[in-house]
């Protein structure tokens, strides 16, 4: 009984003497739940998860790589139908606005707000607001290029607006190049870049082309409805002296070989096998004998020639087709530290052959970017033999002087072929130069008229949970109404 006494005695004297102390919070908080992040971590977390929503099994793969036609489905094939999955889009919207564009929003706030000297130590507050800002560009672009309008200039205020309005897809476009100008003009590039920056290791200068190349292609992408605001834009980041104009210039996220840091596509390949090489791709590859085929695919099993899998079979039919009688994706394709590809040399080369073509100031003739972004996205992919891509370039099929079409499709056709693992990036310059090749379903479309998809349906939650602002945009809007930059 005395034991007992004394106990609850100490016990009480213990708790009073807790309850008056000044840091009683302190000392019972958990350092395993933080209660703030620094930008670093935020940095590194939005570049990652960015790129793993982009290179994932469902809106990555599923969406993106079949929609463009680089991948055909072994199975479960009715997204190579245009029936897609209501989950895909609304865990796509969801993590790219509460995931990366957020933390690049709080990182902007942070180094923005009364207390902004306190980060400063994480990189100059310029420059870290910089980086932020063009990696919501870059990502407000890959929103609305596959949903049309998108909420913009009231996204990212947190509770204080949790219904956004839904900007048109022209007042994105011009808030893009608002956005991209104000990171370019605010940075300090000789400054200290942001801590966590995997992609440049917080070198500004690489940045800078970042940026500017990401000018040119949203000005490309604008160029044919409205022309005199993309020429300007195109044309102040070609003479800017500072683009992605090499591949040591590309921005990339490297991945690591192990898990958890590894590409999705090499971890999803680890436990199933549900792609394999589009007869569109192999086939038109075949047709040019393009040396980036070994890089893309491996030959069949079965016959140990390329053989691209039937794009559009229903689920039985696809499933009637083994695996070794078809090629699959390339061992460079599924190893684990596949870069996930953000911006690289050959897009701007792409995009200033096209700037040339219409008559647009640019640093080369047409030609010389054609032949450039070509041989740029070979040396990407290891092929590193003069004579060969020489060789490639020279045939007539392939040749500018020479290649069928107008210079949208001689430009279109291989721009394609370098952004493979750039899902949808194919798929937005496919709708935009109009260059054919893409196929209808074999055994017939499940959604819409059997044409490649315009855009996307919007989130399913989102009628629900921003319902004025999604029936304003939607309205009247199938998934084969064109988008607004696609006039053509």
């Amino acid at each position: 009984m005395n034991k007992q006494i004394f106990f609850m005695v100490g016990l009480i004297g213990a708790l009073a003497f807790t309850g008056c102390r000044k840091d009683f919070e302190e000392i019972n908080s958990n350092p395993n739940e933080p209660t703030a992040v620094s930008p670093g971590f935020l940095m590194t977390s939005a570049q990652k998860a960015t790129m793993d929503r982009v290179y994932d099994s469902f809106w990555g793969s599923r969406r993106a790589m079949q929609t463009a036609q680089y991948w055909s489905s072994n199975q479960y094939s009715n997204e190579s139908r245009y029936q897609y999955r209501d989950a895909t889009a609304n865990s796509a919207w969801a993590s790219f606005y509460a995931g990366p564009l957020q933390d690049l929003q709080t990182i902007i706030d942070l180094n923005s707000g009364d207390n902004a000297a306190d980060y400063s130590g994480y990189g100059d507050n310029v420059n870290q607001i910089a980086v932020c800002q063009l990696l919501q560009a870059w990502t407000f672009q890959h929103l609305s290029d596959a949903f049309g309008a998108i909420p913009m200039s009231e996204a990212l205020a947190g509770v204080s607006n949790t219904t956004p309005v839904y900007d048109s897809q022209e007042a994105v476009y011009n808030g893009l190049l608002d956005l991209i100008d104000g990171a370019l003009s605010g940075m300090n590039v000789s400054g200290a870049g942001p801590q966590g920056d995997q992609i440049y290791g917080g070198d500004m200068a690489q940045w800078a082309k970042f940026g500017n190349s990401l000018k040119l292609r949203v000005a490309m992408r604008m160029a044919d409805v409205n022309p005199a605001a993309a020429q300007t834009a195109a044309e102040a980041a070609l003479s800017s002296g500072s683009i992605i104009a090499g591949n040591e210039d590309n921005a990339l996220f490297n991945y690591l070989s192990g898990a958890p840091n590894n590409n999705p596509i090499n971890e999803d390949a680890k436990t199933r096998n549900d792609f394999a090489a589009s007869n569109t791709m192999v086939d038109y590859l075949a047709s040019l004998n393009d040396p980036r085929m070994g890089v893309y695919f491996s030959p069949s099993v079965t016959s140990g020639e390329y053989a691209g899998e039937i794009y559009g079979l229903s689920e039985e039919n696809a499933a009637l087709t083994p695996d070794d009688d078809v090629s699959q994706r390339g061992a460079a394709i599924l190893k684990g530290d596949l870069a996930g590809i953000y911006f690289d040399a050959a897009q701007t080369h792409f995009l200033a052959a096209e700037a040339a073509e219409r008559g647009w100031a640019s640093i080369l003739s047409a030609e010389e970017h054609y032949n450039a972004a070509i041989g740029l996205n070979m040396n990407y992919w290891g092929i590193d033999d003069q004579a060969a891509i020489d060789a490639y370039l020279a045939q007539e099929s392939v040749a500018y002087s020479t290649a069928d079409g107008a210079w949208n499709e001689k430009i279109g056709r291989q721009k394609w072929v370098a952004l493979y693992m750039q899902g949808y990036e194919g798929w937005a310059e496919y709708r935009r130069l109009d260059f054919g090749l893409l196929q209808a379903c074999a055994d017939g479309a499940l959604q819409g008229d059997g044409s490649v998809p315009a855009r996307f349906e919007y989130p399913i939650d989102e009628q629900t949970l921003n319902n004025a602002n999604w029936s304003a945009a939607s309205a009247g809007q199938s998934w084969n109404d064109k988008m607004w930059w696609d006039v053509n």
